[in-house]
């Protein structure tokens, strides 16, 4: 079965294999002892290597070891934990974050948590997979609507059942286009029609907005959308994800999202 699979992909030019990089990452690696300009990579702010984070996680690997040893919730909360929270929160000008594992984990574990079966999802056609994981592991009535069509958005936000729970999910940065969402005109709808709107800047954080705090920052809205999730495996060039947002909310996600617990 495996390999009836594989020579199929073959056939289709669709097999995919790792490729291994002999270099920390940057602009220019070593693959194979050849020298390689890397333009596929999400370092984009060339931090990966940057002395002061390598000094910084050795002197967090030396005071607090490799592993947490538990869940979050269990024992595995430590110091640097709620500093960076903290630290997240302040930058992003919200009362409180909340750190996961990576952005997967947060998208399918924020949004089943965020609505249920009962509910309606709008997400963005190119939306990441993660986006997408995450609505269907909601059971939610699942919706898209074409890139970026903010009349197509307004005329499904029109046709629900008044009072109907509603999720519109858009990233900010395309991950794969590498253009913005209209964030201004998807705010005004979602407040219109009473729809919470749900916000990936995974792309967008780090640098988009004036101070780098990401696309919302970039259209102003960030006072008008009360929560959003990003990574820091972009432009923070390191690994984790995390949601910000009210306090209330965060503790409700430390409750009820599976992939926190």
């Amino acid at each position: 079965m495996f390999d009836d699979t594989l020579r199929s992909l073959e056939a289709r030019h669709l097999l995919r294999s790792l490729r291994p990089i002999d270099s920390p990452t940057g602009p220019i690696v070593t693959i194979g002892e050849r020298p390689i300009l890397l333009m596929a990579s999400n370092d984009y702010l060339g931090l990966a290597a940057h002395p002061r984070l390598k000094q910084a996680a050795i002197e967090a690997t030396e005071r607090f070891g490799v592993g947490a040893g538990a869940s979050r919730l269990i024992s595995g909360t430590l110091t640097p934990h709620m500093e960076l929270e903290t630290e997240l929160a302040d930058f992003k000008q919200t009362e409180s974050a909340l750190v996961f594992g990576s952005g997967y984990l947060a998208n399918i574990g924020l949004i089943p948590a965020l609505i249920d079966s009962a509910g309606l999802i709008l997400a963005d056609r190119l939306c990441h997979a993660s986006l997408i994981d995450g609505c269907r592991l909601s059971y939610a009535e699942f919706r898209v609507f074409r890139h970026g069509d903010m009349r197509q958005l307004r005329g499904l936000l029109s046709k629900r059942p008044a009072g109907h729970r509603t999720l519109v999910i858009t990233e900010g940065i395309f991950s794969m286009d590498g253009d913005a969402a209209p964030l201004l005109d998807i705010a005004e709808l979602t407040e219109r029609h009473g729809a919470q709107l749900f916000i990936d800047d995974a792309h967008g954080t780090g640098v988009m907005g004036q101070t780098g705090r990401g696309t919302l920052e970039h259209f102003g809205v960030a006072s008008r959308i009360p929560f959003h999730m990003g990574t820091f495996s972009k432009a923070f060039e390191t690994s984790g994800a995390y949601e910000v947002g009210p306090s209330s909310l965060n503790q409700y996600i430390i409750n009820q999202s599976r992939t926190f617990m």
